[in-house]
């Protein structure tokens, strides 16, 4: 079974669901920005949180694979 690539990086934010749903955004497209969208791939996901009106996001940074 193939296994996956160690992420370059890896970021997780806890919050209210406005905040932490702007902020993926922002920081994602930083992120993208920053390595080159040609040679990573960012994944991002949202979950609920355990409080209620709070969510986490999870952002991470790897590499292409070649084709």
């Amino acid at each position: 079974m193939p296994t996956r690539p160690r992420p370059l990086l890896a970021v997780r934010l806890i919050g209210p669901t406005a905040t932490v749903t702007t902020h993926a955004a922002t920081i994602a497209a930083q992120l993208v920005a920053h390595y080159g969208r040609e040679r990573v791939t960012c994944r991002t996901s949202t979950r609920t949180a355990d409080y209620s009106g709070e969510s986490r996001a999870y952002i991470t940074i790897t590499r292409k694979e070649p084709r």
